[in-house]
């Protein structure tokens, strides 16, 4: 391992030369550039984690609740719209909202001969350009790594990668398949393999990947994406037992975090976050906007139900939904008639049309064809669908289920914000943090900035 470590900094070097030499007037600016001491910075996700559970007793998080007890917490970390997984964990490491950024879902959505879909096999660059902190570090010649880190696939500015996509195991670094079936955490170099072992599996090949980029390699910049707590809560609701138990095993998944830095000798340079990207609503019934708008003749289906035309459709995020008018030349009748058949639907709390979209650092459609003409944002405890055929468009759920994805300021969708250690203040509680906020923080403590970032620095939370 020494002699890996020792290439990939002797490349850092090469790298870090040439690339000041042509940019000698770049905007990044390094302002503890005299140090002989190198900082650390770990931003650990648990997605799905709701803010209501950091202080439940009935859950045992022991090594979170330490960190927030001898570092700075906050009551309400307040996620970007929409409260889904990769725009937020994109926020969370660019410091913009999605308007910047310009990833509104987990992937993109394409319109097809029929209709508009889904697609998320895609690499970083074509899914955001935006500067991040991971860019920042790497062209200051530090390491740079992540682990199940969203809208990070195929990133040219990180040494190490097991990215959150399709065929993630494909696209991790070759040099970290390689380390990772020599210390026995991956079995073979093959996604078959890696996807049959289900979510608690791959939070444990996840966190053990953690552990041996901190002992090994010791980057300057981790991310780490846990994923099972969100995928207990989806399936059975927020506060449930399940859920309870998810969390708990986060916990311990963090403290080998801890014990991870320890052993490598850089835990007290190393600031540690515990986030996340959303929080969780539980609900009993789900609405299908497409079942409205197939009813007023909007969207057409052949006589097996399939669609073959739509001039109007929405895609269900969850909590809220994209309404896209796809027929340029009736596409102004279309709209108003839409959003006569959407506004006070059963099921549907609120209709943002495109003036308003600012408000929650959303793009304008004619800017980003990822963002719909409308959006849609649920009632309480009812979630979005796509179903297009029936004579309902709200449904009963068989039980119990969790969701997010609503517009930001619903009050359970916010979520943790945790950090301890390196240069951050000790019994500090907070109130509302913006999540634009995390990147900038965590670059300045490691001597950066990001002057791309909207958020502002936590400066109140670092020590002079």
């Amino acid at each position: 391992m020494k002699n890996i470590f020792f290439k990939s900094f002797f490349g850092i070097i090469l790298f870090s030369v040439s690339w000041f030499l042509a940019n000698p007037t770049s905007a990044l600016q390094v302002e503890n550039d005299a140090t002989d001491e190198e900082t650390y910075i770990v931003i650990i996700s648990i997605d799905g984690f709701p803010a209501s559970a950091l202080w439940d007793h009935r859950i045992p998080l022991n090594t979170i609740r330490s960190l927030a007890q001898n570092g700075v917490w906050s009551t309400h970390f307040a996620p970007s719209t929409p409260t889904v997984t990769w725009p937020n964990h994109t926020t969370l490491v660019t410091g913009v909202y999605a308007d910047k950024h310009g990833v509104l879902t987990n992937g993109r959505f394409l319109q097809t001969h029929v209709g508009m879909g889904r697609y998320s096999n895609l690499d970083r660059e074509q899914l955001t350009s935006h500067s991040s902190i991971y860019d920042v570090a790497y062209q200051a010649g530090m390491i740079t790594a992540e682990v199940n880190w969203p809208v990070t696939r195929n990133a040219e500015t990180l040494h190490f990668s097991l990215p959150d996509a399709p065929n993630a195991i494909t696209n991790t670094t070759p040099q970290l398949v390689e380390e990772l079936i020599e210390a026995g955490i991956l079995q073979d170099d093959t996604d078959a393999t890696f996807r049959s072992g289900g979510i608690l599996r791959h939070d444990e090949v996840w966190t053990a990947t953690a552990e041996h980029l901190i002992i090994n390699h010791q980057p300057n910049v981790l991310l780490f994406h846990l994923l099972n707590v969100d995928g207990t809560h989806h399936e059975f609701g927020e506060g449930t037992r399940p859920g309870l138990t998810a969390l708990t095993l986060a916990d311990t998944q963090v403290k080998r975090i801890v014990e991870a830095l320890e052993t490598a000798g850089i835990r007290d340079r190393t600031a540690l976050f515990i986030v996340s990207d959303h929080g969780f609503m539980n609900v009993t019934r789900q609405v299908h906007p497409n079942v409205l708008l197939r009813q007023h003749g909007l969207i057409e289906l052949d006589e097996d139900g399939n669609m073959t035309n739509a001039r109007v459709q929405a895609i269900s995020n969850g909590g809220t939904a994209m309404v896209f008018t796809l027929n340029e030349e009736t596409q102004e009748d279309d709209l108003a008639k839409a959003y006569e058949i959407l506004n006070g639907a059963e099921g549907i709390s609120r209709v943002l049309k495109p003036e308003e979209y600012h408000e929650y650092g959303l793009p304008q459609p004619e800017s980003n064809p990822n963002m719909g003409n409308l959006l849609l944002n649920a009632d309480q405890h009812v979630s979005f669908g796509n179903n297009v055929t029936g004579d309902q468009h709200i449904l009963d759920l068989d039980g119990v289920r969790g969701t997010h994805g609503y517009l930001s300021d619903v009050p359970e969708m916010k979520t943790i914000f945790v950090v301890s250690g390196y240069g951050i203040k000790s019994g500090l509680e907070l109130g509302r943090i913006d999540n634009r906020s995390v990147a900038p923080t965590a670059a300045r403590i490691l001597g950066l900035v990001m002057d791309q970032a909207d958020g502002l620095v936590l400066d109140e939370i670092l020590i002079d």
